[in-house]
């Protein structure tokens, strides 16, 4: 009866201490890095009322008779399971994915702990937050951050160059002048007489003459008139026939040398045209001119076209007559000089010869479709103009105005690409490059470099012979500056040469400048230089590396975290604060880096939950409470018992 007792009263001691594991893992349930506890039973010595006994020959064995004296606590054990990361946005809120620990200084040993609430204190130090413990480094010191401190400058030393050169060829190409209409020459048109003389005419006969489209122009014939040439109307001579036609027509000439009278249009070419029709009488019928429209016949003027024979002349030129001839070179300067006609000249391909001659960076010829074309002899931009003009003193004239010069082909210089960027001397100050790739060849460019300060005293800015291979990508650059794969840059304020070597990529691959296409995206696309920066956020990588990003775009490796692994982590003692300590049977603390190893990785701005199961908690909780209530109805049947046997006295 007295076994019966005690078995149930040590139920009741390790249900009730069953029950306090329980509810501390309940009431950890919110516990930052917190790992719950798992409690084990196992029974006490038993008593034996027989010993068993094996088989013989004429038996079979008899098992051992015992009785249990009760139930004693057999482990409590940590569940070393990982927690659910819970994202915070702080930076230095820490979660730990594995089964490493963050490794605290107490002031007088290392304590750990997977509940990652760290700051910085007033110190600069990485502190445990409910604490004030400091974090340790990877090199077992404390984390001390260089909060108040500066990066210092670095300067450029290198640049590494990228984009896409043109592969078609823009330039040099020189400028050219083309006159905006053709110059034409060609033949008049002519109408010529079938009747040779003497004619026959009536006083008051008429005949209309149109030349070139215009209106009608009457020729009247008249006996005075035939009379003060000495002859008579009634039998006329082609000569006299053609004076007096001469005389009252513009535009076109007579002429009867020939013994028939023939009519020419002053003009040339198809816009000139003749067109004769009897008015009063038949003197038209008489001379055996035709009443069908005549026309010129135009064609390219060449360099043997006379001026007086040019379509667009509108009256013939006489010697001593002057053209003026002006304009500017290729450089905007004024060029200007006289054309006399007889003197210099009467041809198109002479005026076409004076005017060459009074520019000096400029050809200028007539083309086959008789064109005047003017070409700068350089290539380039160029600002070259060309005219001419009548004299207003002159008898002869010409619409030159037809036949002004336009650009056709615009001057430009060698295929150039630019780019510009920034570049950090020695103190952090900022610089400008600019950078210029001047095509040489097909597959071959020169580059150079100018600064954005004129005090700055560029040693070496250029590189020579950048060449490229036909699938476009990078060869070489030979013979670069003074021979070797920098450029030189003094910059003003300072002594010392500057050095900044040029990468252009990999020979072969297009990991670097490159020469495709049509487009143009050359461009630096990386220096090492950067100014004096101020840190402005920190952060912690996957390894435990805190990394400062600073005001100048750098960022920069400060520190380091440790993680703690133990050969039995499970013999960790708990201390409070969600600490631990070593024990005998943990084993030392190895600190390591994160990522390595068993150590696991460190997630920033994210703190692990605790691993209680609360569903798993309330099962075992009504576990606690049923073995508690049996345990005491063991104790109230041996006491209902005990009381009988009282009784029985």
């Amino acid at each position: 009866m007295s076994s019966a007792l005690t078995s149930a009263l040590s139920g009741l001691r390790v249900h009730q201490f069953f029950l306090d594991v329980v509810g501390n893992n309940l009431a950890n349930s919110g516990t930052v890095g917190y790992q719950a506890s798992r409690v084990t039973f196992s029974d006490v010595l038993s008593r034996s009322i027989r010993a068993g006994s094996g088989p013989t020959s004429a038996l079979g064995g008899v098992n051992p008779v015992q009785i249990g004296l009760g139930v004693q606590i057999h482990s409590v054990d940590i569940n070393g399971a990982q927690g659910i990361l819970d994202d915070t946005g702080r930076p230095f809120d820490l979660a730990i994915q594995g089964d490493g620990f963050f490794v605290l200084n107490s002031g007088a040993r290392n304590v750990f702990t997977r509940a990652g609430t760290f700051g910085v204190d007033s110190g600069n130090f990485l502190v445990d937050t409910a604490t004030g413990f400091k974090v340790r480094s990877v090199s077992g010191a404390d984390i001390n951050l260089p909060l108040n401190s500066l990066l210092a400058a670095q300067q450029t030393s290198s640049l590494r160059l990228g984009g896409n050169l043109p592969a078609r060829v823009g330039g040099p190409v020189a400028e050219v002048l083309t006159t905006t209409a053709a110059f034409e020459g060609g033949t008049h048109a002519v109408i010529s007489g079938s009747a040779t003389g003497p004619f026959a005419f009536t006083d008051g006969d008429t005949l209309d003459v149109r030349v070139d489209g215009g209106a009608a122009q009457t020729v009247t014939f008249r006996a005075t008139d035939f009379a003060n040439l000495g002859g008579n109307i009634a039998a006329a001579t082609a000569v006299e026939v053609a004076a007096i036609i001469s005389a009252q027509v513009t535009g076109a000439a007579a002429d009867g040398s020939s013994g028939s009278v023939v009519l020419t249009s002053d003009r040339t070419g198809d816009s000139s045209h003749l067109k004769i029709d009897d008015a009063i009488g038949a003197p038209a019928a008489v001379l055996g001119l035709s009443s069908t429209l005549a026309s010129g016949v135009s064609s390219p003027a060449t360099a043997a076209t006379q001026l007086n024979d040019l379509a667009d002349n509108l009256a013939d030129y006489q010697s001593g007559d002057q053209i003026e001839v002006s304009g500017t070179n290729s450089a905007g300067q004024a060029i200007s000089g006289t054309f006399v006609f007889g003197t210099d000249g009467t041809t198109l391909g002479e005026l076409v010869t004076f005017a060459d001659s009074l520019f000096t960076d400029a050809t200028i010829a007539l083309d086959a479709s008789g064109n005047m074309v003017m070409t700068a002899d350089a290539t380039g931009e160029a600002s070259l103009s060309l005219s001419l003009v009548d004299d207003t003193a002159s008898t002869g004239q010409t619409s030159f105005a037809n036949h002004g010069l336009t650009v056709t082909t615009a001057g430009t210089g060698p295929d150039e690409v630019r780019t510009s960027l920034d570049v950090f001397d020695s103190r952090g100050l900022r610089h400008t490059l600019t950078l210029t790739m001047t095509r040489v060849s097909s597959d071959e460019w020169n580059l150079a470099v100018v600064t954005d300060n004129p005090a700055d005293q560029v040693v070496d800015g250029a590189v020579q012979s950048i060449r490229f291979n036909p699938d476009g990508s990078f060869f070489a650059a030979t013979g670069v500056g003074n021979g070797d794969g920098d450029i030189e840059i003094i910059f003003d304020g300072l002594a010392a040469t500057q050095q900044i070597g040029l990468a252009f990529g990999t020979s072969g691959q297009l990991d670097g400048v490159t020469q495709l296409g049509d487009s143009t995206s050359f461009r630096a696309l990386s220096q090492d230089g950067y100014a004096v920066g101020e840190l402005v956020s920190m952060a912690v990588d996957s390894d435990g590396v805190i990394t400062g990003s600073y005001s100048n775009g750098q960022q920069q490796a400060l520190e380091q975290i440790a993680l703690a692994v133990f050969s039995n982590p499970g013999g960790l003692v708990r201390s409070g604060s969600s600490l631990f300590i070593e024990s005998s049977n943990s084993g030392v603390a190895q600190l390591q880096a994160a990522g390595t190893g068993r150590a696991g990785g460190i997630s920033g701005g994210a703190l692990e939950s605790s691993n209680v199961d609360v569903a798993e908690e309330f099962v075992r909780l009504i576990e606690a409470q049923r073995g508690f209530q049996a345990n005491a109805r063991v104790i109230k049947v041996a006491d209902e018992l005990l009381n009988e046997l009282v009784n029985i006295v």
